[in-house]
């Protein structure tokens, strides 16, 4: 269960769920894009903030400096998928800086919670809902389909 506006909650929610053996999150966040959809990360880009992984390291999570390479899950389904990045917030983000960073989406939250997951070995489902320029994406989040998509992935 994600709380929106709670960074550091989510990032003790994700570790403690880590700690109990979860080895793969769906995580919902909104982020806007050249029109309304729905999109999984395939990878991201954080240049804006520090990263959720700075300061101490929680040896037991993982390594100092893990490689977060492989973590997205992006299966195929309803949704378009493709590089997000973050940004301070994407409600005031322009179309310009989403031709310039070359990416599907732009989003401010999910990030942290990603790598954080990612840390301690786990994959991620990072599904953005897409909101246009002038539009507001209203659809319902295919959150059944995502989740039975992304447990398909890790079957053996």
């Amino acid at each position: 269960m994600r709380r929106s506006g709670v960074p550091d909650e989510n990032l003790e929610m994700v570790r403690r769920a880590l700690s109990s053996g979860e080895r793969l999150f769906l995580i919902g966040v909104e982020g806007v894009s050249d029109t309304d959809r729905f999109a999984v990360a395939t990878d991201h880009i954080a240049l804006f903030g520090s990263s959720a992984l700075a300061g101490p390291n929680r040896q037991e999570l993982g390594p100092r400096f893990p490689s977060l390479m492989g973590m997205y899950l992006a299966p195929e389904g309803s949704w378009d998928s493709g590089v997000v990045a973050r940004v301070p917030d994407w409600r005031l983000a322009t179309p310009a800086e989403l031709r310039l960073l070359g990416t599907l989406a732009l989003v401010s939250d999910g990030i942290g919670e990603a790598e954080v997951a990612g840390h301690g070995g786990a994959r991620v489902m990072l599904l953005v809902r897409c909101h246009g320029w002038n539009s507001t994406n209203g659809d319902e989040a295919p959150l059944r389909e995502a989740a039975g998509a992304a447990a398909g992935l890790l079957e053996p």
